[in-house]
């Protein structure tokens, strides 16, 4: 099975990994290793121990790192603001992401147009083909033919 990153075309190119976008745990990390947090969760938990003797409770923030004070939360938030900026620059970078909705639609219409014209005339070759059709038929069919002008580039 090919990686999400290789391009399936010479023309297109890869997409970024998918950990470039993937910000969200790193957040709740951050949020976890807060001390404002962390005394939140220690007072819950000792309420909830004093109404309940089995605690339910999420694994405690040790693993999480150290805890974090409020006053160094912007330069661990900066790291974060990097990472967006990268997921950004990423997007940015790839093919016709700067299209309208709008011309996305007419590209797909024409496209289907073309597909529809590309059947009639596969239909046609087939039924030719198949003997169902005599030289003199096929002339005056070709004559006939859907024209296919302005769907191709």
């Amino acid at each position: 099975m090919p990686s999400p990153s290789a391009p399936s075309h010479p023309d297109i190119p890869p997409f970024p990994e998918p950990s470039t976008f993937s910000i969200l745990p790193d957040i709740y990390l951050l949020i976890a290793r807060l001390t404002i947090y962390q005394q939140a969760q220690q007072q819950k938990s000792q309420s909830d121990s004093e109404t309940q003797t089995i605690q339910t409770q999420p694994p405690p923030a040790q693993n999480l790192g150290p805890p974090l004070d409020i006053k160094e939360l912007p330069a661990q938030v900066y790291k974060i603001k990097q990472r967006i900026a990268k997921a950004r620059a990423a997007v940015s970078a790839l093919p016709d992401v700067d299209r309208s909705e709008n011309e996305q639609e007419t590209e797909v219409q024409e496209l289907q147009r073309t597909i529809k014209l590309l059947k009639q005339r596969l239909g046609k070759l087939g039924a030719i083909a198949a003997g169902g059709n005599s030289e003199e038929q096929a002339d005056t069919e070709a004559k006939e033919d859907v024209d296919m002008e302005g769907a191709e580039e």
